[in-house]
């Protein structure tokens, strides 16, 4: 996690400002951007709950209306890619589910029934806080010779909501923590958090709530700051959605604390619209008007990811096969992985480093951003971008420059129809790519050791491009293309066994990208 040090570097240059920060989540990195202060009553010792949102800024809490029906919805493609769906010609092998992991830092303690009442208001507001999903998703039959392409889907994967299926005693924890001050809690949650970035076992969709929490609080210091750690089956959340769940439960749990009731529940809701049907609009998706609705500009799309690996981005450190090019493709095609299975695939484990960014690094940064007419995410791709430079090389200072292609996340709903408004958990999650480069192996380095005039200028003049093709991606309907290119590919495919075969790969080494990032 170099690339934190090149910003610290930049920062201290400018404002000296001190840095020690950033929080990691799902392996990528989350700036903090919205900061929610709500009071305990005195019976609390009248302490402030501080909460870092990555994304949202606190949501209000509606009057109670809505449904006490079953609701139900096929998954959308990402949701089954995020799930994710099954591979029945291979029934030995199960997918391990996508995790997503988020953590809130409380500077007090709630008691446990002040959890448990909040937490079960917003699962009755919320439906796929108590779903299951039913249906395998097999098609009805694969008529390809090596069975990888999909013909009907009789038995869909389905989003199936009953309220009062489950509560908060089938999804809070309690972690008692021994110890009385913050590095005790720390080392509890970022444990906890590391497990569950790997290890979706917790986990049963067809009988589990596809997500958890935990309440991490001290023995020593009960009136003292807790960790609320919230683990999900990615299919049904995003960090948008995180937050705005996060922000609701503190909120809940300050009304429950200072009133002893809630007096406005929140707003029943019905499950969110896919991505798809958010982005390109409803029974618009592939399933609904098959190739009626490609264009010259998704044909264009597609010409632009072929190109991209024209320019053939450095995905692995030196020392490694660089990917298996057009060989490689046609093998994971044909339901092989490129260069044979990588027998320690399976043991792979992530690697977490947590840091906090200060509040004066922060207005520092973001001075600077305006500064140089950039946001913070154009920062963001620049360091990453750089900090890749530190490592390609493997040591071995080959003085080299190279290209990369970096993965930058991105919020679906903004784009295309935009008809889903955030009102209720869901992942609307999407990405696009970034390319930079030719840079200099060690260019994060060494801005680092010497930041120069000239370093300066490459890192603000990377965090532009960075910028710039954001901007065209999203002026050429690059997010509804992608979106459609994508639910083409996983309505007519077996994504999800590409995906297996992809991380089980030797040459691959399970990577696509030189970097990615969320903000």
């Amino acid at each position: 996690m170099k690339f934190i040090s090149v910003l610290s570097a930049l920062v201290a240059l400018q404002q000296h400002a001190h840095t020690d920060a950033f929080n990691q989540q799902l392996g990528r990195i989350t700036l903090p951007s919205a900061r929610t202060q709500m009071r305990l009553s005195a019976t609390q010792g009248n302490p402030v709950i501080d909460f870092f949102s990555s994304l949202q800024a606190p949501a209000p809490v509606s009057g109670r209306s809505g449904t006490d029906e079953v609701q139900r919805r096929i998954l959308g493609s990402q949701e089954n890619l995020m799930l994710p769906r099954q591979y029945g010609p291979n029934p030995d092998v199960t997918f391990p589910q996508m995790n997503h992991v988020s953590c809130a830092i409380l500077s007090a303690t709630p008691s446990e029934q002040v959890l448990r009442n909040a937490i079960d208001q917003v699962m009755q507001a919320h439906p796929l806080l108590q779903c299951t999903i039913e249906g395998d998703g097999e098609p009805e039959e694969r008529i390809d010779l090596f069975q990888m392409v999909r013909k009907g889907e009789p038995n869909p994967c389905t989003f199936v909501s009953k309220p009062g299926t489950f509560s908060s005693k089938d999804v809070v924890n309690i972690v008692d923590v021994n110890g009385s001050d913050r590095s005790a809690l720390d080392a509890s949650w970022q444990v906890a958090f590391n497990r569950d970035l790997d290890d979706g076992s917790w986990c049963s969709v067809e009988t589990t709530p596809l997500w958890k929490v935990e309440l991490h609080r001290l023995k020593g210091a009960r009136n003292g700051p807790c960790a609320l750690l919230f683990s999900f089956n990615h299919a049904i959340s995003d960090q948008s959605s995180a937050s705005k769940l996060t922000d609701q439960i503190i909120s809940l749990m300050a009304e429950i604390d200072q009133r002893g009731i809630v007096r406005n529940r929140p707003k029943k809701q019905q499950i969110p619209l896919s991505v798809e049907e958010s982005v390109l609009g409803k029974q618009r998706t592939f399933q609904d008007v098959k190739a009626g609705d490609f264009s010259p500009k998704t044909i264009q799309y597609v010409a632009g990811k072929a190109l991209e690996e024209t320019k053939s981005p450095v995905i692995l450190p030196d020392g490694f096969k660089q990917g298996g090019g057009v060989v490689g493709a046609l093998a994971t095609i044909s339901g092989k992985a490129a260069g044979g299975d990588d027998d320690s695939s399976a043991g792979r484990k992530s690697v977490i480093e947590f840091r906090s960014l200060s509040k004066e690094a922060s207005s520092a940064l973001i001075e600077k951003c305006r500064e140089n007419g950039v946001s913070v995410t154009n920062a963001l791709s620049a360091a990453l971008t750089l900090t890749s430079t530190d490592f390609v090389d493997n040591g071995k200072n080959s003085g080299k420059e190279r290209n990369y292609k970096i993965l930058q996340s991105l919020d679906m709903r903004r784009f295309g129809a935009a008809l889903d408004q955030g009102q209720s958990v869901g992942c609307l999650a999407g990405s696009m790519d970034l390319m930079h480069g030719p840079l200099p192996d060690r260019s994060g380095e060494n801005l680092r050791k010497n930041p120069s005039t000239k370093r300066l200028k490459q890192f603000w003049t990377l965090a532009k491009e960075g910028m710039q093709q954001t901007t065209s991606f999203i002026e050429s309907d690059g997010p509804q293309n992608a979106v459609r290119v994508f639910d083409f590919a996983m309505t007519v495919s077996d994504m999800n066994n590409l995906v297996h075969l992809t991380a089980q790969s030797k040459d691959s080494q399970g990577r696509a990208y030189s970097a990615g990032f969320t903000n």
